[in-house]
Protein backbone atom coordinates (compact mmCIF):
# COMPACT_ATOMS: atom_id res chain seq x y z
CA UNK A 1 0.00 0.00 0.00
CA UNK A 2 2.83 2.36 0.93
CA UNK A 3 4.64 1.49 -2.30
CA UNK A 4 1.57 2.36 -4.37
CA UNK A 5 1.19 5.71 -2.63
CA UNK A 6 4.83 6.58 -3.32
CA UNK A 7 4.45 5.55 -6.96
CA UNK A 8 1.36 7.74 -7.28
CA UNK A 9 3.15 10.71 -5.73
CA UNK A 10 6.14 10.24 -8.03
CA UNK A 11 3.83 10.09 -11.03
CA UNK A 12 2.07 13.26 -9.91
CA UNK A 13 5.39 15.08 -9.45
CA UNK A 14 6.54 13.96 -12.89
CA UNK A 15 3.27 15.18 -14.42
CA UNK A 16 3.57 18.59 -12.77
CA UNK A 17 7.18 18.88 -13.92
CA UNK A 18 6.16 17.99 -17.46
CA UNK A 19 3.37 20.58 -17.37
CA UNK A 20 5.78 23.20 -16.07
CA UNK A 21 8.26 22.36 -18.81
CA UNK A 22 5.43 22.69 -21.30
CA UNK A 23 4.65 26.16 -19.99
CA UNK A 24 8.29 27.16 -20.35
CA UNK A 25 8.50 25.73 -23.87
CA UNK A 26 5.38 27.63 -24.96
CA UNK A 27 6.68 30.84 -23.42
CA UNK A 28 10.04 30.46 -25.21
CA UNK A 29 8.30 29.65 -28.48
CA UNK A 30 6.13 32.74 -28.09
CA UNK A 31 9.28 34.83 -27.54
CA UNK A 32 10.68 33.71 -30.90
CA UNK A 33 7.50 34.51 -32.83
CA UNK A 34 7.57 37.75 -34.83
CA UNK A 35 5.36 40.46 -33.43
CA UNK A 36 2.12 41.24 -35.19
CA UNK A 37 -0.97 39.40 -36.33
CA UNK A 38 0.59 35.93 -36.50
CA UNK A 39 1.73 36.03 -32.90
CA UNK A 40 -1.66 37.26 -31.73
CA UNK A 41 -3.49 34.66 -33.79
CA UNK A 42 -1.35 31.70 -32.74
CA UNK A 43 -0.98 32.64 -29.07
CA UNK A 44 -4.14 34.54 -28.26
CA UNK A 45 -4.96 31.68 -25.91
CA UNK A 46 -2.26 29.19 -24.94
CA UNK A 47 -3.24 26.15 -22.90
CA UNK A 48 -0.85 23.90 -21.01
CA UNK A 49 -2.97 21.14 -19.53
CA UNK A 50 -5.22 22.96 -17.03
CA UNK A 51 -3.12 26.15 -17.00
CA UNK A 52 -4.08 29.02 -19.30
CA UNK A 53 -1.82 31.84 -20.44
CA UNK A 54 -3.43 34.55 -22.53
CA UNK A 55 -1.54 36.93 -24.78
CA UNK A 56 -1.38 39.59 -22.08
CA UNK A 57 0.34 37.25 -19.61
CA UNK A 58 2.84 36.05 -22.21
CA UNK A 59 3.72 39.63 -23.09
CA UNK A 60 4.19 40.40 -19.40
CA UNK A 61 6.41 37.36 -18.81
CA UNK A 62 8.45 38.28 -21.87
CA UNK A 63 8.93 41.81 -20.54
CA UNK A 64 10.07 40.47 -17.15
CA UNK A 65 12.52 38.17 -18.94
CA UNK A 66 13.86 41.14 -20.93
CA UNK A 67 14.32 43.03 -17.68
CA UNK A 68 16.30 40.00 -16.40
CA UNK A 69 13.88 39.52 -13.52
CA UNK A 70 13.17 35.91 -14.50
CA UNK A 71 15.41 33.51 -16.42
CA UNK A 72 13.10 30.50 -16.65
CA UNK A 73 9.78 29.20 -15.38
CA UNK A 74 9.33 25.74 -13.86
CA UNK A 75 6.28 23.91 -12.62
CA UNK A 76 3.26 25.21 -10.69
CA UNK A 77 3.47 25.14 -6.90
CA UNK A 78 0.05 26.56 -6.08
CA UNK A 79 -3.15 26.88 -8.06
CA UNK A 80 -6.39 28.66 -7.36
CA UNK A 81 -9.37 30.25 -9.02
CA UNK A 82 -7.77 33.68 -9.13
CA UNK A 83 -4.05 32.93 -9.50
CA UNK A 84 -1.35 30.37 -10.20
CA UNK A 85 2.08 30.44 -8.56
CA UNK A 86 5.03 28.99 -10.45
CA UNK A 87 8.50 28.12 -9.28
CA UNK A 88 11.05 30.00 -11.35
CA UNK A 89 14.70 30.93 -11.61
CA UNK A 90 15.51 34.58 -11.17
CA UNK A 91 17.60 36.55 -13.63
CA UNK A 92 20.52 38.82 -12.80
CA UNK A 93 18.20 41.72 -11.90
CA UNK A 94 16.53 39.51 -9.28
CA UNK A 95 19.78 39.10 -7.39
CA UNK A 96 21.10 35.94 -9.01
CA UNK A 97 24.68 37.17 -8.87
CA UNK A 98 26.79 37.10 -5.70
CA UNK A 99 29.86 39.27 -5.22
CA UNK A 100 32.70 37.90 -3.10
CA UNK A 101 36.35 38.81 -2.58
CA UNK A 102 39.16 36.58 -3.85
CA UNK A 103 42.73 37.70 -3.17
CA UNK A 104 41.49 41.18 -2.45
CA UNK A 105 39.52 41.49 -5.69
CA UNK A 106 35.77 41.44 -6.16
CA UNK A 107 34.56 38.45 -8.15
CA UNK A 108 30.97 37.95 -9.27
CA UNK A 109 29.92 34.37 -8.74
CA UNK A 110 26.71 33.46 -10.55
CA UNK A 111 24.19 31.46 -8.59
CA UNK A 112 20.60 30.64 -9.22
CA UNK A 113 18.03 32.39 -7.08
CA UNK A 114 14.73 30.61 -6.75
CA UNK A 115 11.75 32.91 -7.11
CA UNK A 116 7.98 32.53 -7.16
CA UNK A 117 6.00 33.95 -10.07
CA UNK A 118 2.38 34.66 -9.18
CA UNK A 119 0.09 35.10 -12.17
CA UNK A 120 -3.34 36.58 -11.52
CA UNK A 121 -6.01 35.29 -13.88
CA UNK A 122 -7.75 38.27 -15.41
CA UNK A 123 -10.65 36.29 -16.86
CA UNK A 124 -11.67 34.37 -13.71
CA UNK A 125 -10.70 36.69 -10.87
CA UNK A 126 -13.52 37.87 -8.62
CA UNK A 127 -12.72 41.53 -9.20
CA UNK A 128 -15.84 42.72 -7.36
CA UNK A 129 -14.66 41.01 -4.16
CA UNK A 130 -11.19 42.50 -4.71
CA UNK A 131 -12.68 45.99 -4.75
CA UNK A 132 -13.76 45.62 -1.12
CA UNK A 133 -10.08 45.57 -0.10
CA UNK A 134 -9.02 48.30 -2.55
CA UNK A 135 -11.69 50.95 -2.03
CA UNK A 136 -10.89 53.08 0.99
CA UNK A 137 -7.12 52.68 0.48
CA UNK A 138 -5.62 56.13 -0.32
CA UNK A 139 -2.81 54.43 -2.27
CA UNK A 140 -5.29 53.37 -4.93
CA UNK A 141 -7.88 56.13 -5.01
CA UNK A 142 -8.18 56.47 -8.79
CA UNK A 143 -8.44 52.82 -9.74
CA UNK A 144 -10.84 52.06 -12.58
CA UNK A 145 -13.51 49.51 -11.78
CA UNK A 146 -13.23 47.28 -14.84
CA UNK A 147 -11.93 43.72 -14.40
CA UNK A 148 -8.49 44.23 -15.94
CA UNK A 149 -7.74 47.44 -14.04
CA UNK A 150 -8.76 45.88 -10.73
CA UNK A 151 -6.56 42.80 -11.27
CA UNK A 152 -3.58 44.98 -12.25
CA UNK A 153 -4.14 47.07 -9.13
CA UNK A 154 -4.36 43.91 -7.03
CA UNK A 155 -0.92 42.76 -8.22
CA UNK A 156 0.51 46.20 -7.48
CA UNK A 157 -1.21 46.22 -4.09
CA UNK A 158 0.25 42.86 -3.07
CA UNK A 159 3.71 44.05 -4.13
CA UNK A 160 3.38 47.24 -2.09
CA UNK A 161 2.02 45.35 0.92
CA UNK A 162 4.85 42.83 0.79
CA UNK A 163 7.40 45.62 0.48
CA UNK A 164 5.90 47.49 3.41
CA UNK A 165 5.72 44.37 5.59
CA UNK A 166 9.21 43.17 4.63
CA UNK A 167 10.78 46.53 5.48
CA UNK A 168 9.02 46.48 8.85
CA UNK A 169 10.60 43.12 9.65
CA UNK A 170 7.56 40.90 9.13
CA UNK A 171 8.33 37.40 7.88
CA UNK A 172 6.92 37.52 4.33
CA UNK A 173 8.35 36.59 0.91
CA UNK A 174 10.68 39.37 -0.24
CA UNK A 175 9.03 41.21 -3.15
CA UNK A 176 11.14 41.53 -6.31
CA UNK A 177 9.00 43.04 -9.08
CA UNK A 178 5.53 43.28 -10.55
CA UNK A 179 4.21 43.95 -14.02
CA UNK A 180 0.51 44.13 -14.89
CA UNK A 181 -0.98 40.81 -13.63
CA UNK A 182 2.33 39.17 -12.64
CA UNK A 183 4.11 39.38 -9.29
CA UNK A 184 7.64 38.07 -8.68
CA UNK A 185 8.79 37.40 -5.13
CA UNK A 186 11.20 35.27 -3.16
CA UNK A 187 10.50 31.52 -3.22
CA UNK A 188 9.93 30.03 0.22
CA UNK A 189 11.30 26.53 -0.13
CA UNK A 190 14.24 24.78 -1.70
CA UNK A 191 14.99 23.15 -5.04
CA UNK A 192 11.48 23.70 -6.29
CA UNK A 193 9.79 22.21 -3.23
CA UNK A 194 7.68 24.83 -1.45
CA UNK A 195 7.57 25.13 2.31
CA UNK A 196 4.39 23.49 3.64
CA UNK A 197 1.38 25.46 4.74
CA UNK A 198 0.65 25.40 8.45
CA UNK A 199 -2.53 23.50 7.54
CA UNK A 200 -0.53 20.69 5.90
CA UNK A 201 1.85 19.89 8.76
CA UNK A 202 0.77 16.64 10.49
CA UNK A 203 -1.02 17.43 13.74
CA UNK A 204 0.93 14.90 15.81
CA UNK A 205 4.19 16.66 14.86
CA UNK A 206 2.81 20.18 15.18
CA UNK A 207 1.07 19.78 18.53
CA UNK A 208 4.20 19.72 20.80
CA UNK A 209 5.44 22.94 19.19
CA UNK A 210 2.08 24.68 18.88
CA UNK A 211 2.75 27.27 21.58
CA UNK A 212 6.06 28.33 20.08
CA UNK A 213 4.66 28.61 16.56
CA UNK A 214 1.56 30.46 17.75
CA UNK A 215 3.70 33.03 19.55
CA UNK A 216 5.81 33.59 16.45
CA UNK A 217 2.73 34.10 14.30
CA UNK A 218 1.23 36.49 16.84
CA UNK A 219 4.49 38.45 16.93
CA UNK A 220 4.35 38.79 13.12
CA UNK A 221 0.74 40.00 13.27
CA UNK A 222 1.70 42.57 15.92
CA UNK A 223 4.67 43.88 13.91
CA UNK A 224 2.51 43.96 10.80
CA UNK A 225 -0.05 46.06 12.67
CA UNK A 226 2.25 48.35 14.64
CA UNK A 227 5.24 48.91 12.34
CA UNK A 228 3.91 48.20 8.86
CA UNK A 229 0.50 49.69 9.56
CA UNK A 230 -1.25 46.75 7.90
CA UNK A 231 -3.85 44.12 8.68
CA UNK A 232 -3.56 40.88 6.72
CA UNK A 233 -7.36 40.59 6.36
CA UNK A 234 -7.40 36.92 5.32
CA UNK A 235 -5.07 35.22 7.78
CA UNK A 236 -5.55 31.52 8.50
CA UNK A 237 -3.62 28.26 8.55
CA UNK A 238 -3.99 28.15 4.77
CA UNK A 239 -1.77 31.16 4.06
CA UNK A 240 1.01 30.70 6.57
CA UNK A 241 4.04 28.71 5.43
CA UNK A 242 6.47 27.02 7.81
CA UNK A 243 10.03 27.45 6.63
CA UNK A 244 12.32 24.84 8.17
CA UNK A 245 16.05 24.86 8.83
CA UNK A 246 17.75 21.80 10.17
CA UNK A 247 20.73 21.80 12.53
CA UNK A 248 24.02 22.70 10.93
CA UNK A 249 22.34 24.90 8.34
CA UNK A 250 20.91 21.99 6.36
CA UNK A 251 17.41 22.84 5.27
CA UNK A 252 14.48 20.47 5.24
CA UNK A 253 11.18 21.58 3.82
CA UNK A 254 8.03 19.96 2.55
CA UNK A 255 5.12 18.32 4.28
CA UNK A 256 6.76 14.91 3.93
CA UNK A 257 9.68 14.07 6.17
CA UNK A 258 9.16 16.90 8.65
CA UNK A 259 10.83 16.05 11.92
CA UNK A 260 9.93 17.31 15.37
CA UNK A 261 13.38 18.88 15.76
CA UNK A 262 12.86 20.96 12.62
CA UNK A 263 9.79 22.63 14.12
CA UNK A 264 11.80 24.10 16.98
CA UNK A 265 13.29 26.64 14.57
CA UNK A 266 10.44 26.82 12.04
CA UNK A 267 9.83 30.29 10.67
CA UNK A 268 6.17 31.11 10.01
CA UNK A 269 5.89 33.12 6.78
CA UNK A 270 2.76 35.10 5.98
CA UNK A 271 1.68 34.88 2.34
CA UNK A 272 -1.19 36.10 0.13
CA UNK A 273 -0.88 39.74 1.10
CA UNK A 274 -2.98 41.15 -1.74
CA UNK A 275 -6.02 41.74 0.45
CA UNK A 276 -4.02 43.32 3.33
CA UNK A 277 -5.32 46.79 4.20
CA UNK A 278 -3.91 49.82 5.97
CA UNK A 279 -4.86 50.16 9.63
CA UNK A 280 -6.73 53.31 8.61
CA UNK A 281 -9.06 51.32 6.36
CA UNK A 282 -12.72 51.55 7.48
CA UNK A 283 -12.91 47.78 7.94
CA UNK A 284 -9.39 47.22 9.29
CA UNK A 285 -10.53 46.38 12.82
CA UNK A 286 -13.16 43.94 11.56
CA UNK A 287 -10.56 42.22 9.42
CA UNK A 288 -8.08 42.06 12.31
CA UNK A 289 -10.70 40.47 14.57
CA UNK A 290 -11.45 37.89 11.89
CA UNK A 291 -7.74 37.11 11.40
CA UNK A 292 -7.24 36.53 15.11
CA UNK A 293 -10.37 34.38 15.42
CA UNK A 294 -9.06 32.13 12.64
CA UNK A 295 -5.64 31.70 14.24
CA UNK A 296 -7.01 31.22 17.75
CA UNK A 297 -9.50 28.60 16.54
CA UNK A 298 -6.77 26.65 14.74
CA UNK A 299 -4.45 26.53 17.74
CA UNK A 300 -7.27 25.76 20.15
CA UNK A 301 -7.78 22.54 18.18
CA UNK A 302 -4.11 21.77 18.90
CA UNK A 303 -4.76 22.01 22.61
CA UNK A 304 -3.76 25.59 23.44
CA UNK A 305 -5.86 27.40 26.03
CA UNK A 306 -6.45 30.69 24.24
CA UNK A 307 -8.92 33.53 24.58
CA UNK A 308 -9.78 35.61 21.54
CA UNK A 309 -10.27 38.69 23.72
CA UNK A 310 -6.85 38.28 25.38
CA UNK A 311 -5.12 37.80 22.04
CA UNK A 312 -6.78 40.96 20.66
CA UNK A 313 -5.64 42.94 23.70
CA UNK A 314 -2.07 41.73 23.18
CA UNK A 315 -2.04 42.94 19.57
CA UNK A 316 -3.61 46.29 20.38
CA UNK A 317 -1.72 47.02 23.60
Amino acid sequence: MEGRREEAEEAEEAEEKEEGNGALEEFERWEREPKGKKRKKDYKLMKVERYVFDDLTLQTLYKLAQRRIIAGIGGPISTGKESIVFHAIGGSAAGSGEVRRVSGEEVREERQREVAVKIYKVSTSNFKAMLEYILGDPRFENVKKDRRSVVFTWARKEFKNLKRAFRAGVSVPAPIAYEKNVLVMDFIGREGIPAPRLRDVPEEILRPHAQNIFERILASVKVLYEKAGLVHADLSEFNILLDFKMEGGEEERGSEGITASALSSARPVLIDMGQAVLTSHPKAMDFLQRDLRNIVAFFQKLGLNLSHEDVCKEILS
